[in-house]
């Protein structure tokens, strides 16, 4: 995916709610400066930029104006806890698996609804139903079997995280990627900095990812992956793996059509999205990008 322009009103409409958020509803003139000043950074992003991008400039605007790094912290928070407490729960459901490592692939699909970037509220009794329909759901078993043996063959899996809470899934995930290729090297790539409930290296370290992989920040703001505004000595590390594993929409967004060897896994969660994949909203997406 390379342009944003489908997704303005989704994008002007979390503006809204966080501007909603942090002004008092009787301050007009506060929130339209706000809103104009976002509306000028919209109309002034060149077409081929994506989303997550336009995004990142948007609460760069939010930070600025309320002197907040961290809008989501106690969201972020609420949701590693309450996904750690659920770990002995979803380690039983990959235990009971006749495939434990195909079982942990579709639970980390499930942890991508755990995104505040993409919805008003997120409950806990969501993430279960999710996740119960996703163990019923059918994965691309031949694109699977390509990843078994890339794993098998590569020397260095890089695997972008995207948000928090959704990352134990993505750590129990990693854990049976290890236990079943213990020489390969696993680097767990966060956010640089906070950006909606998206995850830090401090989210990481927090749910205990450091046991199964090496982490490491992309030194930006950005909720995806970014080869354009990523630092060469980040990118380099993405662009010479033998294989990237890439969570969440907005990876997907800022990624798709990189020509890399990536497996994206996601929740389809938009409607334009699910327009464009010709898929269902809130689907399962298990897909490959191979590198020519």
């Amino acid at each position: 995916m390379k342009t944003f322009v489908d997704c303005i009103p989704c994008v002007l409409n979390k503006a809204n709610q966080l501007c909603d958020k942090y002004i008092d509803k009787a301050d007009k003139r506060k929130k339209y400066n706000i809103m104009q000043r976002i509306l000028k950074e919209v109309i002034n992003t060149e077409f081929d930029r994506t989303t997550p991008f336009i995004h990142s400039k948007i609460v760069r605007i939010f930070k600025e104006e309320f002197e907040v790094d961290d809008f989501y912290i106690e969201e972020k928070k609420y949701f590693n806890d309450k996904i750690l407490e659920m770990e002995p729960e979803l380690e039983k459901i990959i235990n009971s698996s006749k495939n434990r490592l195909f079982s942990a692939l579709k639970l980390a699909s499930a942890g991508n609804i755990i995104d505040f970037g993409a919805f008003d509220e997120v409950s806990f009794e969501m993430v279960k139903n999710i996740i119960d329909k996703t163990s019923k759901n059918q994965f691309d078993q031949e694109l699977f079997n390509r990843l078994k043996k890339e794993l098998l063959n590569g020397k260095r899996l890089v695997y972008l995280g995207d948000n928090t809470g959704e990352i134990v899934f993505d750590k129990l995930f990693i854990k049976e990627i290890a236990k079943e290729y213990p020489d390969l090297e696993i680097i767990f790539m966060t956010r640089g900095e906070p950006i909606l409930n998206d995850i830090t290296e401090e989210d990481a370290y927090y749910v205990g990812m450091d046991k199964y992989a090496k982490i490491m920040n992309n030194k930006t703001d950005i909720a995806g992956t970014d080869l354009y505004e990523i630092p060469d000595d980040v990118k380099k590390i993405i662009v010479e793996a033998d294989v990237i594993i890439s969570k969440g929409q907005g990876n997907f967004e800022s990624l798709g059509g990189c020509n890399m060897n990536i497996y994206y896994i996601f929740l389809c969660k938009c409607d334009m999205l699910a327009n464009k994949l010709d898929k269902e909203k809130y689907s399962n997406m298990f897909i490959g990008e191979k590198h020519d």
